[in-house]
Parts: C-alpha cells; structure tokens; sequence
C-alpha cells in the first residue's frame, strides 16, 4: 500500500464523494423520513444501476454507514451487532476505494498498482456487501425492525449483485490495461420498471467510461 492510499479521507474528500451520486442523498432522505414509496424505491435502484462498479462502491460504503448508524440506533443487540459489521466493512471500502478515487480524480495521482488491486478485488468487496445486506433484510424481517431499513438493504442486496456481476464480466472481456469501453447501466427490477429520474452520472470510472442514459 502506497503511503497516498494510507492518508485517511478528510472531512471535504468525504463531501466531495457523497455528493458524486445520488443514492446516499436518497439514504438519508428516505431513513429521516422514516418510510418510503415505490416510486422512493425505483429512484434508489435508478441512482445506483448507472454507476460502474467502483463509483457504486462509494455509494454502498456511504448508504451502508447511514444504515448501520440507523440499525445500532433501534437499541436491539442483534441490530446492533450486525450494524458493526456494516459499518466496518462500509468505512474500510470506502477509505480504499474513496481514496484511489479521489487522488485519480482531484489530485491527478493514479497508482496503477492500486488501481489494478481495487478494479480485481472489486467482484469480491462486493458480494460482501450482497450477503450482509442480505442478512440485514432478513433479521429486520423475522424482529418486525423498521421496514425502510428492510427496503433499503433488500435493493441494496440486488444492486450490490448486480455490480458484482458486471464487474466480473467487464474484467472478462477486457484487455490486460482494462481499456476504456462503455458500461451498460445495471437493470433495476422487473416490477419497478417504466419510470424514468434524473441522477447523478459519474462519468469517470477506474473501470472505463460510463455510459450516460
């Protein structure tokens, strides 16, 4: 690890990644709220799906600390346990990630070793994400725990499954320097399908350039 990546993010790197997506702004909306609609629902799927799968790991990492301070907020252990779970696996992939992102980004630093690192580890992080989601949306279930933390986890879980699989396709059909091809947005599911919202489209990538929609 480069000394550039043990530099933890500060307070304006930190802003500067939460406000490159849409989706921790519909987090924190939706959990201040307290409930959510289908339409609430389909915009998060939507924030998401056009992110390539390192720019939908910063995303994750953000939504997945409001929801785990939001879990240990409830006061049940079990809650609270698995919201330290989330928690650490959100700050540390952030931190990794958010910091390659940000040096490549504003400060014009690429550590292509780093970056080679994150793009094939990529596939992984995510699947970790997929199977905590996972295991949140089913522990609110079976405890009644407050269904917009179920909702959230629950689209969480496809999307970080989905990124999980576009990721391991686009390093199958790329060349060794991952050269730069457009990536097809990740579809949102059948039954929320037929709206259309704007959002916040990252248009550089570590993986290559994103298609804009």
């Amino acid at each position: 690890m480069t000394a550039t990546r043990q530099k933890r993010l500060n307070e304006k790197e930190l802003g500067s990644l939460y406000l490159l997506s849409e989706t921790p702004l519909v987090t924190d909306r939706l959990l201040k709220a307290g409930q959510y609609s289908d339409a609430d629902i389909t915009l998060f799927h939507e924030s998401l799906s056009v992110h390539a799968p390192d720019m939908a790991m910063i995303a994750i990492s953000l939504s997945g600390n409001m929801i785990a301070e939001a879990m240990k907020q409830t006061g049940q252990e079990s809650f609270i346990t698995l919201g330290t779970e989330l928690k650490h696996l959100s700050v540390n992939t952030l931190e990794e990630v958010g910091r390659i992102w940000i040096d490549a980004c504003r400060y014009n630093v690429a550590n292509e070793d780093d970056i080679h690192d994150i793009v094939h580890q990529s596939a992984d992080i995510l699947c970790m994400f997929t199977s905590i989601f996972m295991d949140v949306a089913e522990i609110i279930t079976n405890n009644s725990g407050p269904d917009i933390l179920r909702a959230l986890s629950a689209a969480l879980m496809y999307q970080c499954e989905a990124h999980a699989d576009s990721a391991r396709s686009i390093l199958d059909n790329a060349t060794p320097k991952l050269s730069k091809t457009s990536i097809d947005a990740i579809p949102i599911p059948g039954e929320l399908q037929g709206k259309t919202y704007s959002d916040n489209v990252v248009t550089f990538s570590l993986f290559g350039e994103q298609k804009t929609h």
